[in-house]
């Protein structure tokens, strides 16, 4: 007998920390979650897996795997722990990139599979956790990058087994985004648009802006901005194209256009830009000479930037 699984997308921005209750459903989210149980008897069943949680563990669940919580209780409102749920695209995909962030994304990565802490080593992430207000304070985002970076020192004692359909709707969601990104890149001279890219996954407009956002943490349009000019400045370091051909090359549609978006993003012109930076053509059999430092420009840039 199949068990239901319902969706479970909580209306918030960063993350949301929720009081760990039984629920009768399996919960199909696209969040990360970690569950820290405050009283002995929670079951976590993840798809045919039953695990018993104990005080002092923590497991951390990636998007999409369907889980439940049922509780040796009376009473199914009884509250068994906290639930943190949190979200990655709120900071940005140019941070969530970043080479500072490497360590809390690989571990994000493994938690796929379910990941189960446990240890004397965990209290000062339950000093952290205990810190956590759903406010909007900036120190409380803080508080979970601080919390995601010391889970990251923290070995997992035991990986947990999943069913397959967790595996294969997360890797089904992310052959599609990269089918994006690679059709994006490949086409950036090109006239792109939602309608044109949405049509690649056979979705309506509506629901393929929706999923980008949600998956990208920023819009197709601020995204294909950011690539055209990201490829511009590669180009101005190692060719020596006009700047008006170079403009072209990546998608823009005027001279104009291509100067006003660059300046934008990377507070100089194109011009200003090559005369600057052209000391890296020296390095062009090495590509990250130029990748790192366009990196560090993008650090700089606001990602509320409107475009």
């Amino acid at each position: 007998m199949y068990q239901k699984i319902i969706a479970n997308t909580p209306k918030f921005l960063m993350f949301d920390l929720q009081p760990l209750i039984e629920n009768k459903n399996f919960i199909f989210g696209a969040d990360y979650i970690l569950i820290r149980p405050k009283k002995n008897g929670c079951i976590l069943h993840l798809s045919s897996t039953q695990i018993p949680l104990a005080v002092g563990q923590l497991v951390l669940l990636a998007p999409f795997n369907p889980f439940k919580i049922s509780v040796e209780a009376v009473n199914n409102k009884i509250t068994a722990g906290d639930a943190l749920h949190f979200r990655l695209n709120a900071l940005g995909q140019t941070f969530i990139d970043s080479i500072q962030f490497n360590n809390i994304k690989n571990m994000l990565d493994h938690a796929k599979q379910g990941l189960l802490f446990d240890g004397e080593e965990l209290g000062p992430l339950f000093e952290i956790m205990d810190n956590i207000e759903n406010t909007f304070d900036f120190k409380q985002l803080l508080n979970i990058l601080m919390l995601l970076d010391q889970l990251t020192k923290t070995k997992p004692q035991q990986i947990l087994e999943t069913h397959q359909l967790a595996f294969s709707t997360t890797k089904r969601t992310e052959n599609r985004v990269d089918l994006v990104l690679q059709y994006i890149t490949s086409n950036l001279a090109e006239p792109l648009t939602v309608t044109i890219v949405a049509q690649q996954l056979h979705m309506a407009e509506s629901t393929f802006s929706r999923f980008f956002h949600t998956h990208l943490g920023v819009t197709f349009r601020q995204y294909l901005i950011e690539q055209r000019v990201k490829q511009a400045a590669r180009y101005l370091v190692s060719t020596d194209w006009t700047i008006a051909y170079i403009g072209a090359e990546v998608g823009f549609s005027s001279l104009s256009n291509f100067n006003e978006k660059f300046k934008t993003l990377l507070h100089v012109t194109p011009r200003y830009y090559r005369a600057n930076y052209l000391s890296l053509r020296e390095n062009i059999d090495n590509s990250q000479s130029i990748q790192g430092q366009l990196q560090k420009q993008f650090h700089q840039w606001q990602t509320n930037v409107v475009v």
